[in-house]
């Protein structure tokens, strides 16, 4: 190999890497989404009514689902369970963008 083949080589495997690094599952893209609806939500006191946060979330998957490929989404969806489970993953990480409330 010569030395200009081998520099583009390493620069693919570098951007790559660099991509896979970056890239998020669909669990988590949507859950970035929810959370940045949910603090357009917030009461001025800083609360939020779990029926706002569900639409929230419900609203940042549709659009997720809107901008991926149809493929992609048909595999997504395909299996009730793992789509069952993936919504719940998608929750526990809405989770840590809520606001703190006392358990008094």
């Amino acid at each position: 190999m010569n030395p200009v083949s081998i520099k583009y080589g390493l620069l693919l495997i570098l951007l790559m890497t660099i991509s896979l690094t970056k890239a998020q599952t669909i669990e988590q893209e949507i859950a970035k989404k929810s959370c940045e609806c949910i603090q357009t939500k917030l009461s001025p006191e800083g609360t939020i009514s779990s029926a706002d946060t569900k639409k929230c979330v419900t609203k940042s998957g549709d659009e997720i689902l809107k901008s991926k490929d149809p493929q992609e989404v048909k595999r997504l969806t395909k299996n009730m369970e793992e789509a069952v489970e993936r919504l719940k993953v998608v929750y526990k990480l809405v989770e840590k963008c809520l606001p703190k409330t006392n358990s008094n």
